[in-house]
């Protein structure tokens, strides 16, 4: 096995993650999702995702627990950001403050003028 303490080339850890969501899109597993049976998908794609699995075991879970609702948008977005830090293009702060304000333009900031409304 690899150094588990080295990062993946994005283009690699998008290759992996796009294959993981395409075997987790199996209606038998997403029914296993649906029914809360995450350990049996976790000891199905421990090993074939093992790259994913122990160097970011969030997203990890976070395929496990969401299947074909992953959110590729976002996880693209993140992508990029990931590739201009690494490539020196901007700080890793810059990088976060601005993936968190497209997170709060996405999440928050709709719920906050929902409850004006109200």
């Amino acid at each position: 096995m690899d150094d588990l303490n080295t990062h993946l080339p994005v283009s690699e850890l998008k290759s992996l993650v796009y294959a993981f969501l395409d075997d987790i899109s199996s209606s038998e597993d997403q029914i296993l999702i649906k029914n809360n049976k995450k350990i049996e998908l976790i000891k199905k794609y421990s090993q074939k995702y093992s790259r994913i699995q122990f160097r970011y075991p969030a997203l990890f879970n976070m395929i496990i627990e969401t299947g074909k609702e992953f959110d590729l948008q976002q996880f693209n977005m993140m992508l990029k950001m990931i590739d201009k830090v690494r490539n020196k293009e901007v700080s890793e702060m810059d990088a976060s403050v601005e993936f968190g304000q497209k997170m709060v333009d996405k999440y928050v900031t709709p719920k906050l003028d929902k409850n004006k409304e109200i």
